[in-house]
């Protein structure tokens, strides 16, 4: 309340630990593709704070820690985890978990006393301490949020905090040079489970004091250059976040020299991403950015580092103008609609086009430049454009009429490669998205569903996916590689589910044809399929969860729709 600020952080979905830690620690939202390595190995190698700081010190989970000391580069990234097998969901006491964290930051800090070698290290500057605190995400999960476990949870990290910080200032002779970020990599939803975007998931504790942090403020924060810019180290070269130079308590030279060093960051990354758009760019559709060309940037760049020659530093933090004129329209308009005594539909009519169109004019550079590009085109091939997207919206509007209209467009689609250089450039390309495109232009031309089931193409259907997961199932016995078992189990446990699936559509489209209802076999196998155990698929613990509320709407609807529902 009185040396630190504080406040909501917010994270985006999948709420997982591995990319909640990487946009926390590297500054950037990491590529899904890393589930395929069960959020514990890196696809692609980043930079992070940890990388970017002199040393290094973390304790914790063995899932977490590995992934930031690998990416390293050099030796100076040091990680202490307790045994895998401690992290049982359902351990009677997780709070051991962040005891053994406590207990061993306090012992590397009575060693480093007589180490002369790891005394100097940890008198260095640029250096970070990190302690990953698993018991209360582990607590959440096995006994609930409400539980006496998770509450007793939270009062010992409390207190394991506080003795952490008096550790640390009794260590540096209470110095002032050490500031602490407490926060998390996601929230947890009431019933103990994370990974969807519910607020409850999403909103996490952030509370920073110490060295180099103001007083509580309203602002926001991207963690990973906040981290950065505390301990004086480059921002992590992947990180994409914006410095929060309200959190800062130094002078206004510093933060502009922060924030104008934040800015040719993250330029440099959108140059990069140019560059790699436009080589797999076709040359006509790419359209380079007008606003942050070459010239321009280096204009925008000398602007900037001349107002901070001259001081004028608040020229080169951004306004916030647009957000608070928008603010105010929304407040006016609520209160015109309290004052007629609206309806609460009006006040959702009325207001949602603040927030939309707030969104709209933040991109209003885009659009402008969207607008230069249009008129800088040839009148020809303007008025081109524009009859073929009216005719492109036209033939949508006709398709909910008339469905052969979408046969129509995808025929059209089909021939748009040979119109264009594709077709020189990448002809097997070409040949196969003619190939699909008028194979999927067949679809709309079939029968619609009427009342009448027709079950033999729900079969033929099911055979072409046992016929394509065959070929699947060869390819994967001709490669020789440690991981084949496992996709192998996996693809075989997926055709039999098929199998079992089919036979529930024929027994069930029978059973019910015969006027004889639904065979309770089959409703076994339906549940059974609905609440299957999960299944382990390259190191991801995949559930099918049964909310009981869902359950409860299921049976509901069972029960008034009997027949329907054994379809």
């Amino acid at each position: 309340m009185h040396e630190g600020s504080w406040g909501i952080s917010h994270t985006r979905v999948p709420t997982e630990s591995r990319p909640g830690h990487v946009a926390l620690i590297a500054g950037f939202y990491e590529d899904v593709s890393a589930v395929a390595k069960g959020w514990k190995e890196n696809p692609v190698e980043f930079d992070s704070l940890f990388n970017e700081s002199k040393y290094t010190w973390s304790w914790g989970s063995p899932d977490i820690l590995p992934m930031f000391a690998k990416g390293a580069s050099g030796d100076h990234v040091y990680t202490y985890s307790y045994d895998a097998k401690r992290e049982d969901f359902g351990t009677h006491d997780a709070t051991k978990l962040d005891t053994w964290v406590f207990d061993n930051v306090k012992d590397f800090f009575h060693a480093a006393r007589k180490n002369q070698s790891l005394f100097s290290k940890v008198n260095e500057e640029k250096i970070v301490f990190f302690l990953h605190l698993l018991g209360i995400d582990t607590n959440g999960h096995a006994h609930r949020p409400s539980s006496r476990e998770y509450k007793d949870n939270i009062k010992k990290v409390d207190d394991g905090v506080k003795e952490i910080v008096s550790v640390f200032k009794q260590f540096y002779g209470n110095d002032g040079k050490t500031a602490f970020i407490f926060t998390s990599d996601h929230g947890m939803t009431d019933w103990g489970s994370h990974g969807a975007g519910h607020p409850s998931e999403t909103l996490t504790p952030l509370v920073t004091w110490g060295a180099g942090i103001k007083y509580p403020e309203i602002v926001s924060a991207d963690i990973a250059p906040l981290m950065a810019s505390l301990i004086g180290v480059p921002f992590p070269l992947n990180s994409v976040g914006r410095l929060p130079v309200d959190y800062l308590n130094g002078t206004d030279h510093f933060k502009a020299e922060s924030v104008f060093t934040n800015a040719v960051q993250i330029l440099e990354q959108f140059k990069v991403k140019m560059a790699q758009k436009k080589e797999v760019t076709l040359p006509f559709l790419f359209t380079p950015f007008k606003f942050l060309s070459d010239s321009e940037q280096l204009n925008i760049l000398r602007k900037a580092r001349s107002y901070i020659k001259q001081g004028k530093f608040d020229e080169v933090k951004p306004s916030c103008l647009l957000l608070c004129s928008f603010g105010a329209i929304g407040i006016l308009v609520a209160v015109f609609l309290l004052i007629q005594a609206c309806p609460w539909t009006y006040y959702v009519y009325c207001l949602l086009p603040v927030p939309i169109w707030y969104a709209v004019l933040r991109q209003f550079q885009v659009i402008q430049d969207v607008v230069a590009s249009l008129l800088t085109f040839p009148l020809s091939r303007f008025v081109g454009f524009l009859l073929v997207f009216t005719l492109g919206i036209e033939v949508l509007v006709l398709s909910f009429f008339y469905r052969c209209m979408l046969t129509a467009g995808l025929i059209a689609f089909a021939g748009w490669p040979f119109l264009t250089q594709l077709w020189t450039q990448a002809k097997i390309t070409s040949l196969s998205w003619t190939f699909f495109s008028l194979l999927l232009a067949m679809f709309p031309l079939m029968p619609v569903v009427g009342r009448e089931p027709d079950i033999s193409l729900v079969m033929g259907a099911g055979l072409l996916v046992l016929l394509l997961s065959l070929f699947v199932v060869t390819s994967l016995i001709k490669r020789k590689n440690s991981l084949v078992k496992e996709e192998l189990l996996v693809h075989l446990l997926q055709m039999l589910s098929t199998v079992l699936s089919m036979y529930v559509v024929h027994s069930t489209h029978s059973s019910l044809f015969k006027k004889q209802g639904l065979p309770l076999m089959n409703q076994i196998v339906s549940w059974a399929t609905l609440g299957k155990q999960p299944v382990k698929l390259d190191g991801i613990m995949l559930h099918q969860v049964s909310h009981p509320k869902m359950i409860h709407l299921c049976l509901n609807f069972i029960e008034s729709n009997k027949f329907v529902a054994g379809k």
